[in-house]
């Protein structure tokens, strides 16, 4: 490929580099899960998740998030076994939702009830683009999954499931993945962009200049609906960098986005559309893993990571301010809103957190029939409407949709 253009990252490659050595990786691990598309055990509840909020055994109440969908065994096709993981949610608009999760699990909800979605084999889903006029569901770099992409004719495409799911085969990759084993962590694409953002942790690897990136862009070719993977680096530039292991990826629009890794790495990108993006590392204030990242505005942007860690940019010129009034230790994996003053954050033990413009508050837990299950995944299409799932979990305020 065509060198990239790294802008200011360059300066401080020496300096990330050691932190991303040395720092003890905080983050517990939505990825162990997603390595082997295996079902998780019932987690037990620490003091902190019960903290002023409602034991998870009371009974839903309208303010109190409570499950909903395919967890309910009297809905339809059955309920979700409660050890199987939802590690992403997504939708259109509030009548237009996906799921996806654990050994093949796909729901979409149509406004009213949530349905089952089979898929065609029961890999792990850990990414979900939805297009204007289809869906993709993204599994590994190597498994991609469409459903309302037409297949041109000698492509590499299974017969369609039950639910409409046709499996793509591997998508053409650069070569500088190598041997190295990596998990798809999170994706995210801009609404009618042609790129899907996808943030990859590295199990393992092979030297400094083979290491994959924990960047990529899957796109789709407009003339023959082939799908192909492109690093967003030039090959082995995060092994310097610190962009090997990435949690997840969010951006204001199709060109300006910001991703967030392990050891509390942050990186803004910009130009984010063109063949050479320009990522600009900038300071955390934390060397906890960082998990899940959301843009709200140029100058609002929220990351949450391990043992509650809440970082607020604003438009410092290199560093984000730490957000020191939270209420909970637990480890969270993932943050959504609707504007600056509506932002829901979830992570382990059921902890689920909103943020109202001034303060960040526990929000009730019920209905779960004194579970506490770790909660991966968080989507609101509006004010007062949010969806949130974990392990074995969707849940929603007041348990209506």
């Amino acid at each position: 490929m065509k060198a990239r253009t790294i802008g200011a990252l360059s300066s401080v490659a020496g300096t990330l580099a050691l932190l991303v050595a040395c720092a003890a990786d905080d983050e517990t691990s939505r990825q162990s899960l997603e390595a082997d598309g295996g079902t998780l055990p019932v987690q037990d509840g620490g003091a902190d998740a019960l903290e002023d909020a409602a034991e998870p055994s009371d009974p839903c109440v309208p303010d109190a998030l409570c499950p909903n969908g395919p967890v309910d065994p009297s809905g339809p096709g059955g309920g979700l076994d409660v050890r199987t993981r939802i590690n992403v949610i997504r939708g259109r608009s509030e009548s237009d939702v996906w799921a996806a999760g654990a050994v093949g699990a796909m729901f979409h909800f149509d406004g009213t009830s949530w349905k089952p979605s089979p898929m065609s084999s029961a890999e792990t889903m850990n990414g979900l683009w939805l297009r204007d006029a289809n869906e993709i569901a993204v599994s590994s770099l190597t498994s991609v999954y469409t459903r309302g992409l037409e297949v041109t004719d000698g492509a590499d495409a299974s017969a369609p499931s039950s639910g409409g799911w046709i499996a793509r085969g591997a998508p053409a990759t650069p070569d500088a993945l190598g041997p190295s084993a990596v998990v798809v962590t999170s994706s995210w694409a801009a609404s009618g962009g042609t790129s899907l953002w996808s943030t990859l942790r590295q199990f393992e690897g092979g030297g400094l200049d083979t290491a994959p990136n924990g960047l990529w862009r899957l796109r789709v070719d407009p003339s023959t609906n082939a799908l192909e993977f492109h690093d967003a680096l030039e090959p082995g530039a995060c092994a310097l960098l610190g962009c090997r292991r990435m949690s997840s990826v969010h951006g204001i629009s199709a060109d300006d986005l910001w991703a967030v890794g392990y050891s509390g790495v942050t990186f803004h990108i910009t130009n984010a559309e063109s063949a050479t993006p320009t990522i600009t590392p900038f300071d955390s204030r934390t060397w906890a893993g960082l998990n899940g990242v959301w843009a709200a505005a140029e100058n609002d942007v929220w990351a949450v990571g391990g043992a509650g860690v809440i970082r607020h940019y604003t438009g410092h010129s290199y560093a984000w301010d730490v957000v020191s009034d939270v209420p909970t230790t637990e480890t969270l994996h993932a943050i959504y809103g609707t504007s600056g003053s509506d932002i829901w954050a979830v992570g382990d033990n059921a902890v689920v957190l909103h943020y109202d413009g001034a303060h960040w508050s526990r929000v009730k837990v019920a209905g779960l029939g004194g579970r506490l299950p770790h909660l991966m995944t968080v989507w609101t299409p509006a004010p007062g409407h949010v969806w949130i799932g974990g392990d074995g979990v969707i849940l929603s305020l007041g348990g209506t949709p």
